[in-house]
């Protein structure tokens, strides 16, 4: 019996003697789609949603892999408890211990194994159907993946959010390891080398995770999203590559020998470093917006919060600043729509109304900005009592 879990927030591959199904169920509702059977303890209608989130989830995993889905054996099992205590109690009868993230169990028997997880909040319960059920899809096909590519496409799709217009997941980067991918690449640490990340085993994964996680991921993102197409090639030669009756040591080395040795071993590092260093977080691209900003580089501050909406499109801080540049360029019908944007997404109340109430003022409706700058004055007296009065002031003036 194998198990894939996640410890700390980390991906980990780890092997644990086969043991009898111990665990007591209790009756669960069960509902079939297509590719996934799923078992839940919250009712028909729940396994039924789960099943078709899976069914986008598959999807996903496989405009990246490009797999045959005739060739699924049986129907992948997915079993979700609606709380915590009961998948602990559940996990803990098959192996006398519990995970703190889901967990796939992978027998011999294809029809025993089954993706285990229980109820949190929408996004949380899709990053972990994604993680985990990306590494339940790849056993499917490929029992013995290579860890960097097992590991590094879950952690390269699991930020992917679900349109529930189209009923697909799209896309998203996930850049929660960059900057230790970078540390490590500065520091030099030696699971930082692509030559060695390549033949990994579950001992050495284990020993260097903190290493080996971010490296993973970093790859597969380098040869997935890079333009530079003979990268691109080394990505699907791989997964072209793959045996599944070979094992782990014999995948690894025979994608390591058929796709990586045409590649300069040192370029392909150089370049995948000048990949990596150029990525910019969230908060990279936050920050060097709001220096631009102050620095009165309006264009350049607008393209920076641009890019940083579309890695956290539920921020309000871009919107906000957003508002700032277009109030700057006089555009105020456009900087009020940001405000409403930062507003609606969970901005401070009182900053926002006296940003609408001086954006108002700068556009001469003074009847609007009289009452945005009473309401930041009643929400935040001690901050914005003394400024919106002294505006307030200056409208009865004009009036």
């Amino acid at each position: 019996m194998n198990l894939h879990f996640r410890f700390a927030l980390l991906a980990l591959l780890l092997a644990a003697a086969a043991g009898p199904l111990s665990a007591q169920e209790a009756p669960l509702a069960s509902a079939a789609s297509e590719h996934y059977q799923v078992l839940t303890d919250q009712g028909e209608a729940r396994a039924m949603e789960i099943g078709r989130t899976m069914e986008a989830a598959l999807l996903l995993f496989n405009d990246l892999f490009h797999f045959d889905l005739s060739r699924l054996a049986v129907k992948l099992r997915v079993r979700l408890f609606a709380n915590r205590k009961d998948f602990d109690q559940y996990l803990t009868g098959l192996i006398g211990q519990t995970r703190g993230d889901f967990v796939f169990i992978s027998y011999n028997d294809p029809n025993r194994s089954e993706l285990l997880g229980f109820n949190r909040p929408p996004a949380e319960l899709n990053t972990s159907l994604l993680h985990y059920g990306l590494i339940q899809f790849l056993n499917a096909f490929v029992p013995s993946a290579p860890l960097w590519l097992a590991e590094g496409s879950a952690a390269y799709l699991e930020a992917s959010t679900f349109d529930r217009a189209t009923g697909r997941f799209l896309w998203q980067p996930n850049l929660a390891w960059l900057d230790t991918l970078k540390t490590a690449l500065r520091t030099g640490a030696p699971a930082a080398s692509i030559t060695e990340l390549l033949l990994f085993d579950k001992e050495r994964a284990a020993r260097e995770i903190g290493t080996f996680y971010p490296m993973a991921w970093g790859l597969v993102q380098f040869l997935a999203e890079t333009p530079v197409k003979r990268y691109n090639r080394l990505l699907w030669d791989s997964i072209g590559t793959l045996q599944p009756a070979l094992s782990l040591a014999e995948n690894s080395e025979r994608i390591k020998q058929r796709v990586f040795a045409w590649a300069d071993a040192a370029k392909l590092q150089a370049d995948f470093q000048t990949y990596i260093f150029g990525l910019r977080t969230f908060n990279d691209l936050s920050r060097e917006g709001t220096e631009l900003f102050g620095a009165g580089k309006l264009d350049e501050a607008e393209k920076a919060f641009n890019a940083a909406l579309e890695l956290r499109p539920g921020s309000y801080l871009p919107f906000y600043y957003l508002g700032l540049i277009y109030y700057q360029r006089k555009n105020y019908a456009k900087a009020a729509e940001y405000y409403g944007r930062a507003l609606d997404l969970g901005i401070e109340a009182a900053l926002i109304n006296y940003a609408l109430g001086v954006n108002a003022f700068a556009e001469k409706k003074y009847e609007l900005a009289s009452g945005y700058l009473r309401k930041a004055k009643e929400l935040d007296p001690k901050a914005y009592g003394e400024k919106a009065d002294a505006l307030l002031k200056r409208i009865e003036a004009l009036r």
